[in-house]
C-alpha cells in the first residue's frame, strides 16, 4: 500500500519543492513485502524492515523546522513537505540512512502524509503494534510531556 507525502500548498514553498523534483508521484511511503519504504523525489529513498519498527504515532512538524529531507531531534530524520499530516515512526535501534550524501543513524522518522490515519492503521496492522499517543516534535509522548 502506498501513501503519498503531503506537499504544502504554500505559494512559496510548494513550487520550490517541485523545483527540486518533489512531486506526489515520487514522494510517498509504501508498505510492501515486510518493509516500509520512504521516498521523496531523488533526495531520499530508504527501506526499513517492519521488524525494526518500535512505535508509531501522530506527530507535528513546525514550519521553522524546514521542508524536504531534514535532520531532526532525537537522532531523527524528517521527510516532510508540509506541517500537516505528520507521523512519527520510532525504530528499535539506529538505522543508517543517507540524507543526500550525509549518513545518519536514525532512531526516529517524521513523515508528512496525505492520509496519516490510514497509514498509521495499516502500519499498526502490519507490525502488530498499537498506535501510540501523539508525539511532539521533540519526541516526547504527550502523556510524558504533561507528567514532567
Amino acid at each position: 500500500m502506498r501513501y503519498p507525502i503531503q506537499i504544502t500548498a504554500n505559494p512559496l514553498i510548494g513550487p520550490l519543492l517541485r523545483g527540486f523534483g518533489v512531486r506526489r508521484g515520487n514522494s510517498y511511503v509504501e508498505l510492501k513485502g515486510g518493509a516500509l519504504t520512504i521516498r521523496m523525489g531523488c533526495w531520499f529513498n530508504e527501506t526499513v524492515p517492519l521488524g525494526e519498527i518500535a512505535s508509531m504515532a501522530p506527530s507535528e512538524w513546525p514550519w521553522w523546522g524546514g521542508f524536504g529531507v531534514r535532520l531532526a531531534p532525537r537522532q531523527g530524520v524528517a521527510v516532510v513537505a508540509s506541517t500537516q499530516g505528520v507521523v512519527n515512526i520510532g525504530l528499535k535501534r539506529p538505522c543508517r540512512m543517507s540524507i543526500l550524501i550525509v549518513p545518519r543513524n536514525a532512531e526516529n522518522l517524521w513523515v508528512s502524509l496525505e492520509d496519516p490515519d490510514g497509514f498509521l492503521r495499516a502500519l499498526s496492522e502490519a507490525t502488530g503494534l498499537p498506535v501510540s499517543p501523539f508525539v511532539s516534535f521533540w519526541g516526547k509522548a504527550l502523556s510524558e510531556a504533561t507528567a514532567s
